[in-house]
């Protein structure tokens, strides 16, 4: 018998080895065994909750955390730690752009020549015009939260909130704030939603309705607030409306004509349903804003009393229903 020549041995264990491989499909991707994960839409309401909790903490933290960043700038001043300083110093005190001049100015005296007397006057200039009411969230701190949310609604990135893309308070008060009538909300009109959602959630603390978490040995909201500030980014646009009229609401003395619901939902016996109230009781929130008039998140009887005369009138008259075939 006639030996094998090397080649053919080499070519024998080449097809044994193609037969031992497993099959590769090389026209076909490789599967990501971890799909990236989707964001989920942030928390409004817990968002909401947090400034005006960060509000009532500013006494107790502002004065200790611009002094510990102040000497931190001794070492090694930065742009960044003084930005934040002034951030800081918003959330506790009423400032102008002069007067935050003013304080940068000895700021930076401060660095160059230290000294407790110097950081008294620091703090001079800070106080120059008073403090914020306790519990309001500043301007600054509420255009920044108003943006970063915006933003985290925006998840297509076009600057503009769809109804998809909008939280479900805000959709369920869609044709009230989208003010121009174009479909989406843009920053604009989010800014003046944000705002008096804001004020609602404030009041629901001060109320003790809402608790929030409160540094050791301080006193908890016990009364209503003033509103939030805005800065003019936030403002709502100008708008030629009619100015509600107002009353005093006594719950033993409201006026006749209220629907039952009114009187059930009204858990609180304040006189008015707010859209706390108005979710507990199981009802729509898109239903909430026809009857929420001027966008204060709280339906009073003088707007549903309104509202059910709307509809009134918009009910063809018997003699102009159509005659039965």
């Amino acid at each position: 018998m006639r030996t094998l020549r090397f080649p053919v041995l080499v070519a024998i264990a080449a097809v044994c080895a193609l037969l031992l491989t497993p099959d590769v499909d090389h026209g076909q991707p490789p599967l990501d065994p971890k799909p990236p994960k989707i964001k989920p839409p942030p928390d409004e309401f817990r968002a909401l909750v947090k400034e005006v909790e960060e509000a009532y903490k500013a006494p107790f933290e502002v004065d200790k955390d611009v002094l510990d960043e102040l000497r931190k700038q001794y070492k090694n001043p930065t742009p960044e730690r003084e930005a934040k300083i002034l951030r800081e110093v918003r959330r506790l005190y009423n400032t102008t752009p002069q007067q935050e001049e003013a304080i940068v100015r000895e700021l930076r005296r401060a660095y160059e020549r230290p000294s407790p007397e110097q950081e008294a006057r620091v703090f001079v200039v800070i106080r120059r015009n008073g403090r914020l009411p306790l519990g309001v969230v500043s301007g600054d701190a509420a255009f920044n939260r108003a943006t970063k949310l915006f933003r985290d609604f925006d998840r297509d990135g076009d600057g503009r909130l769809s109804r998809e893309e909008a939280p479900d308070t805000l959709r369920g008060m869609w044709s009230r704030w989208d003010r121009n009538g174009d479909g989406f909300i843009d920053f604009d009109e989010y800014g003046a939603y944000y705002q008096a959602h804001l004020r609602v959630v404030s009041n629901r603390v001060a109320t003790g309705e809402i608790e929030i978490k409160m540094p050791r040995g301080a006193v908890p909201p016990a009364l209503p607030l003033p509103g939030v500030t805005p800065p003019s980014a936030l403002q709502a646009p100008s708008r030629d409306t009619r100015q509600e009229e107002t009353f005093a609401i006594r719950y033993d003395k409201l006026p006749a004509g209220l629907p039952d619901w009114f009187l059930a939902l009204d858990t609180d016996k304040d006189g008015q349903v707010s859209l706390y109230e108005w979710r507990q009781g199981k009802r729509l929130t898109e239903e909430f804003g026809p009857l929420d008039r001027n966008g204060d998140f709280l339906i009073t009887p003088q707007e549903v009393l309104r509202f059910l005369a709307d509809q009134s009138r918009k009910r063809p008259a018997p003699d102009a229903w159509p005659d039965e075939p």
